[in-house]
């Protein structure tokens, strides 16, 4: 790993840190999956300037709970919340991208060190020293690295009695087996003495999370849509995005929302050299959202030698924050 000499741009009190990542051949990978017997596409490919934008505005509209739900969890039991925390000398938040929720627990917890992770290296070097210019005693370290695979960074880890920080719902994005195994690796990170502070969407009525995934507006349709402009424009592929229309249900036996993008012509589409047929009708999941009960969770924590010690929900039941401390 190198760290980066820039240092004449940053705070003194930031240290940025960008693992040797091997390069991913994303030509390759789409084809790869593309070829399966279910069609997929990685839902890191949502994301370029117009996928952010089109996130971001779905976090605002009625019909989408979930960001509302977690702060309101933050502004009406932050107190509890630090109290039961108890002392914590370094937070390390695994994909913090814009660090903009982890600061809500900064001045309250008062940490000696802030480690942020997330692959985007550019996007997390501007954020952490936007969080080390506002906090110039706490010790900030940002990690680029892809932290859904090996974390062999922890070095880079500060000591002392840590806490695990990630909230949202992207555990649920995991399929069950990678739930898990990527629970184990927050514990070990987290130590002996120290905690998970994780975000999970609970279980609810089907019509709630419908609603959510087919918004009346049709942000998220534009924005699975948009998934096919970013492969085409990382790959060279020539999907048509326009003959593709969004869909979204709920599976109750897996519990999960299913999102996949459905082809509305028969069409070749060609990446890398290589053709696929789609029939109309044909299907390439984007993305599925697992969600929980909270034996689901008291299940997952001991599958990493942890317990469920205390949760937080919001007002209405529908999102959990949730500590995980060793068993």
């Amino acid at each position: 790993m190198n760290k980066s000499p820039d240092n004449h741009i940053r705070p003194p009190n930031l240290v940025f840190i960008d693992t040797s990542r091997p390069a991913v051949d994303e030509t390759r990978e789409v084809q790869a999956s593309l070829g399966d017997q279910r069609p997929s596409l990685s839902p890191k490919f949502f994301y370029d300037s117009r996928g952010s934008e089109l996130f971001e505005a779905i976090t605002e509209l009625p019909e989408y709970y979930l960001t509302r739900a977690e702060a309101q969890i933050f502004e009406q039991q932050l107190e509890d919340i630090i109290t039961t925390l108890g002392p914590v000398d370094v937070v390390i938040e695994p994909g913090g991208g814009s660090c903009s929720k982890v600061r809500v627990l900064l001045n309250p917890m008062q940490p000696r060190a802030f480690v942020a992770i997330d692959i985007a290296g550019d996007f997390l070097q501007q954020a952490a020293s936007e969080v080390a210019r506002d906090w110039p005693e706490l010790e900030v370290t940002a990690i680029a690295a892809d932290f859904t695979r090996s974390w062999d960074f922890t070095d880079a880890l500060p000591a002392g009695r840590r806490l695990v920080f990630y909230p949202g719902s992207t555990l649920g994005n995991f399929d069950p087996e990678a739930q898990a195994s990527f629970l184990g690796q927050l514990a070990s990170v987290a130590g002996s003495d120290g905690g998970i502070l994780l975000g999970v969407d609970l279980h609810k009525d089907s019509s709630v999370l419908h609603a959510a995934y087919n918004d009346a507006s049709g942000l998220t349709a534009a924005f699975n849509r948009n998934m096919l402009n970013v492969v085409n424009a990382r790959t060279g592929a020539d999907f048509r995005p326009d003959e593709w229309q969004h869909e979204a249900r709920y599976n109750p036996t897996r519990r999960r929302i299913e999102m996949d993008l459905i082809a509305s012509t028969r069409q070749a589409v060609t990446v890398g050299g290589r053709e696929f047929i789609f029939e109309s009708g044909d299907a390439i999941r984007t993305e599925h959202s697992c969600k929980f009960t909270l034996d689901d969770l008291q299940q997952l924590a001991a599958s990493a030698q942890m317990a469920l010690s205390h949760h937080w929900l919001d007002s209405r039941g529908l999102f959990c924050l949730a500590l995980l401390e060793p068993a």
